[in-house]
C-alpha cells in the first residue's frame, strides 16, 4: 500500500514538475485566470485517470502508459494556456519534454541501489532537488532570454523545433529501445552514450542560443542605426530652424525702421484697417518660423515640435505639460526611440478619426528622483483589442513601436503600460536615468 502511494507521488511530481518548467517561460493566453483553471481541470482528470489505473490494474500498467499520459496532460496545458506562436510552443513543449526525461533518467539512476519504497522516495527527493535548483534558473535566467529570442525572431523557429525533435528521438531509442534503462546493469555501455548525448544536447542549444542571439543583435543594431539616423534628422531639423530664426532675426532687426514708417504713415493718414492687416501679416511671418521651447533638452524638445507641426497640419489640437532637464541619464537613441515611437503612436490614433470629431494629444512628462515620467494621451477609435499587455496594432506590419518601448523600458529598469480609459488611449511610461 505504501509502495502504491509513493508510486502516486512520484506521478503527481512528475505533472507539477512539468508545469512549473514550462510555465516559467510561457506566455499566458488572456483570459488568465479561466485558461489557468481549465488546465488545472485536465490535470485533475489525467491525475485521475492515473490513479483509478493504479488502483485497478496495478502498478506495472502504469509504469507502462504513466509517461504516456503526463505527456498528453501537458500537451493540454500548452494547448489552453500558451499565448506564443504555434512553433514557438512546439520548440518549448518538445524541450521540456527531453527535460523531463532526462531527469526521469538521472533520479532513476542515482536511486538505483534502492528498492521498492525506498527506491521511490529517493527518486522523488532527488527530483525535488533537481526541480529546486532548475526552476530559479528558468525563470530569472533563461525566462528574459528566451521572452527577447521570441519577439525578436519569426520563421527561424520553425528549423529551431527541430533540434528538441530530433533529441527526443535519440533519447527514446537509446533508453527505451530495446530494452528500457530500468533494466540495464551497472556497466551497460548505454549508459555512456546517453551521457555524452546529454552533453552534446547542452551544446546544440548553446550554439542555438548564440546564433539566435546574433540575430537579435543584428535587428537590434539595425534598430538603433534606424532611430540613429532619425535623431540626426531631428538635429538637422532643430538646425535649420535655428539659422532660419537667427537670419529672420537679423533681416528684422535690419528691417524694423522700415515697418515702423510704414506704422506712422498708416497712423498719420487713419488708415486702421489696413494697419490691422499688416500688423497680422507680419505676425504670420514671424510665426512662420516660431520654434517652441518645450523644454531645455534639446532632443525632447526637436522631438516634440516635429510632432507639433504635423498635429497642426492634421488640425490635431496638442497641450505639452513637460520638464525635461539637459541632462537626464538617458542615452539620446533611446531617448529618441520613446518619446518617437509615443508620439507617432498617438498621431496615428487621431489620424485614424473622422477630421469632424475632436482630436487631441496630451504630453505629460516629469523628471523626479532621476526618473523621466512619459505620459501621452490621444482620442482614439472605439474597440482597440489588447493581446496580453500590447494592444493589437490596426497597420500592417505595425506593432514594432510598442515593443520597442517596452524593450528600452525594461532595459532601463523602467515600466511602460498602454490602456484605454474613455475614448483615449493612454501611453504612461517610467525610465530610471543611470
Amino acid at each position: 500500500m505504501l509502495y502504491n502511494i509513493s508510486v502516486f507521488f512520484s506521478f503527481l511530481q512528475s505533472v507539477i514538475g512539468f508545469t512549473l518548467m514550462s510555465s516559467a517561460v510561457m506566455r499566458f493566453r488572456e483570459p488568465l485566470k479561466k485558461r489557468i483553471i481549465a488546465g488545472l481541470f485536465v490535470m485533475i482528470c489525467g491525475i485521475s485517470l492515473l490513479s483509478y489505473q493504479l488502483y485497478t490494474q496495478g502498478i506495472d500498467s502504469v509504469n507502462r502508459y504513466a509517461i504516456l499520459i503526463i505527456l498528453v496532460i501537458q500537451l493540454s496545458w500548452f494547448l489552453i494556456c500558451s499565448d506564443d506562436d504555434f512553433f514557438v510552443s512546439l520548440f518549448s513543449f518538445l524541450t521540456f519534454v527531453n527535460i523531463y526525461v532526462s531527469i526521469s533518467y538521472m533520479s532513476d539512476t542515482l536511486a538505483i541501489h534502492a528498492v521498492g519504497t525506498a527506491f521511490v522516495i529517493q527518486r522523488i527527493i532527488i527530483r525535488l532537488v533537481i526541480y529546486i535548483v532548475i526552476l530559479p534558473l528558468l525563470y530569472t535566467y533563461v525566462r528574459p532570454r528566451f521572452r527577447r529570442l521570441v519577439e525578436a525572431l519569426d520563421r527561424e523557429w520553425r528549423a529551431a523545433t527541430l533540434v528538441p525533435l530530433m533529441f527526443l528521438f535519440m533519447q527514446i531509442i537509446v533508453l527505451y529501445y530495446p530494452e528500457p534503462y530500468w533494466y540495464w546493469g551497472q556497466d551497460n555501455w548505454y549508459r555512456f552514450i546517453i551521457s555524452t548525448a546529454y552533453m552534446f544536447f547542452l551544446a546544440v542549444y548553446y550554439l542555438f542560443y548564440n546564433q539566435a542571439n546574433t540575430i537579435v543583435e543584428k535587428y537590434a543594431l539595425e534598430k538603433r542605426q534606424l532611430l540613429m539616423a532619425q535623431q540626426e534628422k531631428l538635429w538637422e531639423s532643430e538646425l535649420d530652424r535655428q539659422k532660419i530664426t537667427a537670419a529672420l532675426v537679423f533681416q528684422q532687426r535690419h528691417d524694423m525702421h522700415h515697418h515702423n514708417a510704414v506704422i506712422i504713415e498708416m497712423l498719420k493718414n487713419d488708415e486702421t484697417h489696413q494697419l490691422k492687416t499688416y500688423m497680422k501679416s507680419f505676425d504670420a511671418a514671424i510665426d512662420e518660423h516660431y520654434t517652441n521651447a518645450f523644454c531645455s533638452n534639446p532632443i525632447a524638445n526637436s522631438i516634440f515640435n516635429v510632432y507639433v507641426r504635423k498635429a497642426e497640419k492634421e488640425g490635431i489640437k496638442t497641450t505639452f505639460r513637460v520638464t525635461v532637464p539637459k541632462d537626464i541619464g538617458i542615452d539620446n537613441v533611446d531617448l529618441t526611440c520613446v518619446l518617437g515611437n509615443a508620439l507617432e503612436n498617438a498621431l496615428e490614433g487621431c489620424q485614424r478619426l473622422p477630421k469632424d470629431v475632436d482630436r487631441e494629444i496630451i504630453v505629460t512628462v516629469k523628471f523626479i528622483d532621476n526618473r523621466l515620467r512619459i505620459q501621452v494621451e490621444n482620442t482614439c477609435k472605439k474597440g482597440i483589442i489588447f493581446d496580453g499587455e500590447l494592444p493589437v496594432t490596426q497597420k500592417q506590419g505595425g506593432g514594432t513601436g510598442t515593443k520597442s518601448i517596452l524593450y528600452t523600458a525594461e532595459r532601463y529598469d523602467g515600466t511602460a503600460g498602454f490602456s484605454v480609459l474613455d475614448g483615449k488611449f493612454i501611453t504612461q511610461i517610467v525610465l530610471n536615468g543611470k
